[in-house]
């Protein structure tokens, strides 16, 4: 019997939440369209269709979209995934919140997700401690690369995000903005007075007709005490879970027990192809510490100019069929007038018209609405959990009916995730043999 479904609004944070509840030993699978009948689908993907999962998840480009396209993209989707989740579901947003009346709106989409699954009650994760994310007395603190921790809204990645700039650190604030203005907060006073306290302040909330609650996340031992208690709500309550990875690792907390038992990581033969569309100051670090790989910066006007980007196809295919790691990245050009979604999409049709093409050892997508729109062109039906790789940057499998894409290794990673060294650290990793 499936557990729980989620619908994630982007990939990078999906598939954390696919490898979240793998090392939960929950089998899960992460669908690009919301399943609608078991089906094998390429000879490297298992008979496992949505009826013999534990845990199912669909990946879509939601924080990317408006708030009519954004209900409008959510509204089938949950349709289908009504009456699968045992009471329980989950949208997965960004571990960072960032979000906006206009663009990625949270409030609208999740409402239209309760409607069709039946949901009466939301109840949003504030933080995930394993990211240094944390949410005390409501506002929203996340680490940076340099180490330090920062209010969200001072945070020199975040609070400066090219599409949706998080300016507003308390997120009952920040959510009322998007059409919650009575959402409540259960803070971490309650959270540490234990299961039994926490799910008798819940049910006196949904008592006076609360629907929306925020709850403090200051550590892992309040995410468990928050997961304990929204399962027992949820055996009679239907529910919506807002949050991101640290939804599933409250609701299974066996993750702990599996996480030192990492799966080995592997490439298969072919050269490593990776983008970078992120423009944070971390991932512009991590390709500037790369050594092993040909590198070609492309300025953003490239990628619209037909006569530029068939050269830079061509020049790319050349390379990668050399057998040569190829890093492509977007430079810093902010004079273009492109808009951020149509550059997202830009990059997505060459990451998916390069992929398509050449049959690759690996591919790595830095950009949180880059690879989402990529992982839709490429033509992948699912994706499952291959190995751990670094914190919120797991290593999956592409599973298609393509030949060049069935069982490609894939890393899909937010601006703000991993180590200095991620890029070089794929290249090293074993190429499996066949």
């Amino acid at each position: 019997m499936t557990k729980i479904v989620f619908c994630a609004d982007d990939f990078t944070g999906a598939s954390d939440t696919l490898a979240t509840l793998a090392r939960a030993g929950l089998n899960a699978r992460l669908y690009l369209t919301a399943p609608e009948h078991s089906k094998s689908v390429g000879k490297n993907d298992p008979d496992l269709g949505p009826d013999s999962l534990d845990a199912f998840g669909v990946a879509t480009s939601l924080r990317a979209m408006g708030v009519e396209d954004g209900v409008a993209t959510i509204g089938p989707i949950a349709d289908s995934l009504a009456g699968a989740g045992s009471g329980l579901y989950h949208f997965k947003i960004c571990s960072t919140f960032d979000s906006s009346p206009d663009t990625g709106n949270i409030a609208a989409v999740a409402d239209r997700y309760a409607l069709s699954v039946g949901a009466k009650w939301k109840a949003v994760i504030g933080g995930q401690p394993s990211l240094r994310r944390f949410c005390l007395l409501g506002n929203l603190f996340a680490g940076a690369g340099n180490g330090a921790l920062y209010r969200i809204d001072r945070h020199p990645v975040m609070s400066v995000h090219p599409v949706t700039p998080m300016d507003e650190a308390d997120l009952c604030r920040h959510l009322g903005a998007q059409g919650w203005p009575n959402i409540g907060l259960i803070d971490f006073t309650v959270i540490r007075q234990g299961r039994m306290a926490l799910v008798a302040e819940i049910r006196r909330r949904l008592a006076t007709g609360e629907i929306e609650t925020l709850f403090d996340v200051s550590d892992e031992t309040d995410l468990l005490t928050i997961g304990e208690a929204i399962r027992e709500i949820a055996q009679t309550t239907a529910t919506l879970c807002i949050g991101a990875s640290s939804v599933a690792q409250a609701l299974f907390p066996s993750f702990a027990a599996n996480a030192d038992q990492p799966t080995q990581a592997y490439r298969r033969p072919g050269p490593v192809f990776a983008f970078a569309g992120s423009r944070s100051s971390l991932t512009a670090d991590q390709v500037a510490l790369a050594r092993n790989y040909v590198k070609r910066s492309i300025a953003p006007s490239d990628l619209c100019d037909p006569t530029a980007l068939d050269a830079l196809r061509n020049e790319c295919l050349s390379i990668l069929g050399d057998g040569k790691h190829l890093l492509v990245s977007l430079s810093d050009d902010r004079t273009h007038a492109i808009a951020s979604h149509d550059l997202a999409r830009a990059s997505a049709a060459f990451i998916a018209a390069i992929s398509q093409t050449v049959k690759l050892g690996f591919l790595l997508i830095a950009g949180g609405d880059t690879s989402s729109l990529a992982v839709q062109e490429l033509g992948i039906d699912s994706l499952s959990f291959a190995a751990d790789f670094d914190a919120g940057a797991p290593i999956i499998r592409a599973h298609s009916t393509r030949p060049t894409l069935d069982g490609l290794p894939m890393l899909l990673k937010g601006g703000q995730m991993g180590k200095p060294a991620l890029f070089d650290n794929i290249t090293t990793l074993p190429v499996a043999v066949k």
